[in-house]
């Protein structure tokens, strides 16, 4: 199960942490890969849309990488789905989360800022 992510409005840390694991468990190589992130609304409305900004590969063996949140992300109080199109440099592309949504809900803050 994931556990929702949650973050206050216009914050932009914490990070979204991923670690790509393969069936058996293992760690899946992002070396060399081109990740996509695109989050939407529960209402279907696109917030971000296929953008590698702010993707990083922090352990690119290890199949570990964070999503750091741009100006905008979080500018809306809201459930949305998040999900990550992978790009590796051999074989095809796969997209995770696969059996269920990944949930980051924007609370409001008690400043404007």
């Amino acid at each position: 199960m994931i556990k929702p992510f949650y973050i206050k409005r216009h914050d932009l840390q914490p990070y979204y942490y991923c670690q790509v694991l393969d069936a058996a468990g293992n760690p899946v190589n992002l070396s060399g890969a081109t990740i996509y992130c695109t989050m939407k609304a529960s209402d279907g409305t696109l917030k971000i849309d296929r953008q590698t900004s702010g993707v990083v590969i922090t352990n690119a063996a290890n199949g570990e990488f964070e999503y750091r949140w741009q100006a905008g992300d979080t500018d809306t109080v809201g459930l949305y789905y998040i999900e990550f199109e992978i790009n590796p440099q051999s074989g095809g592309k796969f997209t995770v989360p696969v059996k269920e949504k990944a949930k980051v809900i924007i609370v409001e803050s008690e400043d404007s800022l």
